[in-house]
């Protein structure tokens, strides 16, 4: 079975963070913390848990802080604009991920640096009902577009009915933000470690 990269978006260790993150293995987490609320603690907490867990993580629009807690990469929002990512020396260690809802952004996402693309929503999504989905079609037709500039993972929708569907798109990963607000069964837990893969897409 084809291993894929598995994101999580956190902000913060609360108990049923935890109480599913344990059971999982070989995934990436993505700290994103914009309000700041206890935002270095936070980060070292996640960076400690990430430790012991082996999971890979990433730091949100702080390249300082990615390499202060010693973090795989840097997370890029769409909103982000900058440029100083391409020839900054922390960067360069860092694995760049940017995130994307367009073309245009995706362009741009490639000329700061992105090694990997967050291309969303692929479904609908509560969080944001009124932004339109890609759908499977448009999402497989911009991966191939970009697979030879861009590693491009799925996120948005993404929920235990349709999660086993990305397995047959041919993609690097996935992304997942709700997900960690409920116990998912059994079986999507399995499902996740048995695709996980630790080794990160470069």
């Amino acid at each position: 079975m084809k291993k894929l990269q598995v994101y999580f978006f956190i902000e913060e260790l609360n108990n049923i963070n935890i109480l599913i993150l344990k059971k999982l293995k070989n995934v990436s987490l993505i700290y994103r913390n914009y309000s700041k609320t206890n935002y270095l603690e936070r980060a070292k907490e996640i960076k400690q848990f990430s430790r012991e867990r082996n999971f890979n993580l990433f730091i949100s629009n702080d390249l300082i802080l990615a390499n202060k807690v010693g973090a795989q990469g840097i997370y890029i929002p769409s909103f982000n604009k900058n440029l100083k990512y391409i020839n900054n020396q922390i960067s360069k260690k860092l694995l760049v991920v940017g995130s994307a809802h367009s073309v245009s952004e995706i362009y741009f996402k490639i000329k700061q640096g992105c090694k990997i693309i967050i291309l969303s929503p692929i479904f609908a999504t509560s969080s944001h009902p009124d932004r339109k989905k890609l759908g499977i079609s448009k999402f497989i037709y911009l991966h191939n577009k970009f697979k030879k500039k861009v590693n491009i993972i799925a996120l948005g929708g993404i929920n235990e009915d349709n999660i086993n569907k990305l397995q047959l798109l041919y993609i690097s990963g996935f992304a997942l933000k709700s997900f960690l607000n409920s116990m998912p069964n059994r079986k999507v837990l399995s499902f996740l470690n048995l695709i996980a893969g630790s080794k990160l897409i470069r």
